[in-house]
């Protein structure tokens, strides 16, 4: 096939309706597919000053589930990190601290005295709660979390059903397109050309002899 038959076959391909549809819909499905990867950073923050009277507090630690998705395509994603901050307002301060998982004490400190405290809780990444019983005094607590979110993740779904919509649409124009085949007039002159050539060679055999 010479360059212009190549040349009008892709016109040909290009030209299909059904191949313009495989090219708009595998296009716009992979740009989804990009932006449902982007990752951007997110904090919670919890702060509240406890006295005896509070009672006994309880809140949500949420370090599994989401924020410990395994990263994709080596983006960043799931928990950066997570900070508790104990700060006892007076020397007669006595507080217990525990973090629980389906009910159950995994972790306790003591704060007595005027303590102040710096938890790492990424360490306790298993923690459900974290409970706070104030006996004494005053406990300030500041619960910081840092995790990466993929705020964009929905698009993934209308992307997958976009690329599977493509390869149909490049199914069904292989299979009305059909085989691309030269025209007539360039195989009579490819059987032409071919023909002055064996020619040329024949004489220059006979030369030769």
């Amino acid at each position: 096939m010479k360059l212009s038959a190549l040349k009008r076959a892709l016109i040909k391909i290009v030209s299909d309706r059904n191949v313009q549809l495989t090219i708009a819909f595998f296009g716009i499905g992979f740009l989804l597919a990009l932006a449902a990867t982007i990752t951007s950073l997110e904090e919670r923050v919890e702060s509240e000053t406890l006295e005896p009277e509070d009672g006994v507090k309880r809140i949500e630690a949420r370090l599994d589930r989401t924020y410990d998705e395994e990263p994709f395509l080596d983006h960043q994603s799931g928990l950066k990190n997570a900070t508790l901050e104990l700060r006892s307002g007076e020397e007669n301060t006595n507080a217990t601290i525990i973090l629980e998982r389906y009910g159950i004490q995994i972790k306790s400190w003591e704060i007595e005295d005027g303590e102040d405290k710096n938890i790492n809780m990424t360490e306790y990444h298993e923690a459900e709660y974290i409970v706070f019983k104030v006996t004494d005094g005053k406990l300030s607590y500041t619960y910081t979390v840092s995790h990466y979110i993929q705020p964009y993740s929905f698009l993934s779904i209308p992307a997958f059903i976009l690329l599977w919509v493509s390869v149909i649409f490049l199914i069904r124009a292989m299979a009305l397109m059909g085989p691309i085949r030269v025209d007539e007039k360039e195989k009579k002159k490819f059987r032409e050309d071919q023909k002055v050539i064996d020619d040329i060679l024949k004489d220059r055999k006979e030369e030769g002899k």
